[in-house]
């Protein structure tokens, strides 16, 4: 399930704030997007990833896709967040088959959910870690999550022929215009609107996952209760647009702030990522998602770290007709449609 590749046309992410998706081909020159499109959700359907309006997301499911002219209902998507678990662990080495056999009750000294409500996948990620031992990358989702995302797809009429880990997409994206630098850390960071996802990945293999809780509404919050703002006005001001009777010095005395805190965030994560991997250290940053375009955070994370700090692109090596994007530039959206983009390749890669 969350490492198969099948085939498929379109990637769907549905986030807590907007709705992704995109449809790519592959062409004889490459690869192509060919088409995406980008509904707003209204703030009270999903909140901190619990669906409190279903009628209202498969509505704008259905009317995206129709706006868009996308016909097909086949789609890749994905589940994240805390009803997610990823972990490396180590089993006696074996065949494949033998350890999907095994599989279920090695999970049980990993897992913090009951066995039975969860669903299991796994990728053997080092054959040979010593000591007769393999190393296997373990995938577990709750019964009710992955339940509750079926069953959006099937009121939109819908069909899900894959589904995928958000962090994993993400990732796919990244490998797709970028090199993995060798037997480095870098820290792929996907900044939704109630959740940002870090994820470690050392030659191309995922060496630690967490969520964090700062994320755009973090910053949109901060704004409203240090400038006295609106909702609408805050937002305006995260896509760097100016707002009457607010200062520049104001909006980026409370940017530095944010992106103190979110540093600060993901500094406590450091100490997880030690204990997992013998103290090794990040050394890149890769910024994707709505958030990664928060006024000052790219810069005041380079600063802070003292490492590379980038915004991904994930069409860098993905062709497209420029007036796809009208008159908005490529650059302010494909961020946001990082990981859309990762699960619409899971066909075409």
């Amino acid at each position: 399930m969350f490492f198969g590749k099948k085939p498929a046309t379109i990637g769907l992410d549905i986030g807590s704030s907007q709705i992704k998706i995109v449809e790519i081909q592959k062409t004889g020159k490459g690869l192509s997007l060919v088409n995406y499109g980008i509904a707003p959700l209204l703030p009270e359907a999903i909140v901190e990833g619990e669906i409190m309006d279903r009628t209202l997301v498969i509505d704008t499911i259905k009317t995206l896709l129709e706006t868009r002219q996308i016909k097909s209902n086949n789609v890749v998507t994905a589940v994240s967040g805390r009803g997610v678990i990823v972990k490396r662990i180590n089993m006696d080495k074996m065949k494949e088959q033998e350890a999907r056999e095994r599989i279920k009750w090695e999970a049980e000294q990993h897992v913090p959910f009951e066995i039975s409500d969860v669903v299991l996948d796994f990728q053997i990620i080092n054959p040979d870690s010593g000591n007769n031992q393999m190393e296997v990358l373990l995938v577990a989702a709750r019964n009710e999550t992955v339940n509750v995302h079926l069953d959006l797809l099937s009121g939109a009429g819908l069909n899900p022929i894959l589904l995928d880990y958000g962090a994993f997409a993400v990732q796919n994206a990244f490998e797709a215009g970028y090199e993995m630098p060798a037997d480095e850390i870098i820290a792929l960071v996907n900044i939704g609107a109630d959740n940002t996802n870090i994820n470690f990945v050392k030659n191309g293999v995922p060496y630690f996952t967490r969520d964090l809780p700062m994320a755009s509404n973090s910053c949109l919050q901060l704004m409203q209760k240090n400038l006295g703002i609106s909702y609408e006005q805050a937002t305006e001001l995260i896509k760097g647009e100016t707002v009457s009777d607010v200062s520049q010095e104001s909006a980026a005395s409370v940017f530095q702030s944010f992106s103190d805190d979110f540093a600060s965030s993901i500094e406590r994560t450091l100490s997880f990522l030690a204990m997992s991997g013998g103290g090794e250290r990040m050394s890149r940053i890769y910024m994707s998602g709505g958030g990664a375009l928060i006024p000052s955070l790219q810069d005041h994370l380079k600063e802070r770290f003292g490492i590379p700090a980038e915004i991904i692109n994930p069409l860098q090596k993905i062709s497209y007709d420029p007036g796809l994007f009208g008159a908005v530039a490529s650059e302010k959206v494909s961020p946001i449609l990082t990981l859309a983009i990762g699960l619409g390749l899971r066909e075409v890669k």
